[in-house]
């Protein structure tokens, strides 16, 4: 188990009380794509109104005096969720906390790792759920000369109309969110048409929201987290979390009756803390103070039509 030792908090040197270092992501993305919605229990249903109904013209609107009128109805269906629990503990010891010449609280920076680590199993999940093939309403998958990585012959100005066609025919909404991966906006930023709209207006330089009016989005987010495939004890292999794929979709932040969202996380409340939990207690036998931090998740895509995802975006 990677435990600090007493030899590691007290070192020789003298002790620079002021710094330290540390590695953490600058950001999570989760809970953009997917976000957090509050549960009272554990498992339970949502209704999904069939979309069929609100979108067809009826027959019958027009009504003769004295005639009765067509009386329409509506369809619905249901799913289901089942949030099951995700969490970690880390000990710290009594006799290191006393020896520690580190400027850091070490139970403070106990809950901080533990913190990091929670957030990094929704950021994998949320990215294997939401950030891949066969789930959303219409899938994409560039290759060739139709990757953006080709400058000469692809154009991802034309993919972005045809992902908002697409939600717009299927949902009668246009996407309001793009996501894209590391990769992808590497590319994407330096792509002769996109740069092309802003020749005579701007620097070289774009930033997410240029890239995003160029592409006629109201948001583009690039999500950059990283994590380390290696194995314990072996060298440091960093990679990142999301794949070089851009996903169109509608995102409402804020869960309701009738509102329409691509992927939720459904999460159980079950300590009154959203969206996870962070606890302590003794272990006397130990001599060491418990952090633990836990939830309880599950991550479902709830309406697929609202999501357009373009596949391999480079070569």
């Amino acid at each position: 188990m990677p435990l600090p030792t007493i030899q590691d908090v007290t070192p020789v040197d003298p002790v620079m009380t002021n710094l330290s270092f540390g590695f953490k992501n600058a950001g999570y993305h989760w809970d953009e794509l997917a976000p957090p919605v509050e549960m009272a229990n554990r498992s339970g249903t949502y209704f999904t109104w069939t979309r069929d109904f609100w979108f067809r013209r009826e027959a019958g609107a027009q009504r003769a005096p004295s005639g009765n009128y067509t009386r329409l109805g509506t369809g619905v269906s249901t799913s289901t969720y089942k949030a099951d629990e995700y969490g970690f503990e880390e000990l710290v010891w009594d006799p290191i906390r006393a020896a520690s010449q580190t400027a850091e609280d070490l139970d403070v920076i106990a809950v901080q790792h533990l913190t990091e680590m929670i957030q990094l199993e929704l950021e994998k999940q949320v990215a294997a759920a939401g950030f891949v093939s066969g789930v959303w309403g219409t899938d994409s998958t560039l290759s060739g000369t139709n990757q953006w990585s080709d400058y000469a012959n692809s154009d991802p100005i034309a993919n972005a109309d045809t992902a908002k066609r697409t939600i717009r025919r299927n949902t009668g909404t246009e996407p309001n969110y793009l996501a894209i991966g590391a990769l992808g906006w590497e590319v994407l930023k330096e792509h002769p048409l996109i740069l092309d709209k802003y020749k005579h207006t701007q620097t070289g330089i774009l930033t997410e929201d240029l890239v995003a009016a160029a592409l006629g989005m109201p948001a583009l987010t690039v999500m950059k987290s990283v994590e380390n495939t290696a194995a314990e004890g072996q060298s440091f292999v960093g990679a990142d979390i999301w794949t070089d794929n851009a996903l169109f979709f509608n995102r409402t932040p804020n869960p309701g009756l009738m509102v329409p969202n691509g992927a939720y996380t459904f999460v159980w409340n079950e300590k009154g803390n959203m969206p996870w939990a962070v606890q302590q207690y003794r272990e006397e036998q130990q001599r060491a103070d418990v952090h633990r931090i836990f939830t309880h998740f599950d991550i479902k895509v709830t309406a697929s039509q609202y999501g357009y995802m373009i596949l391999d975006t480079n070569a």
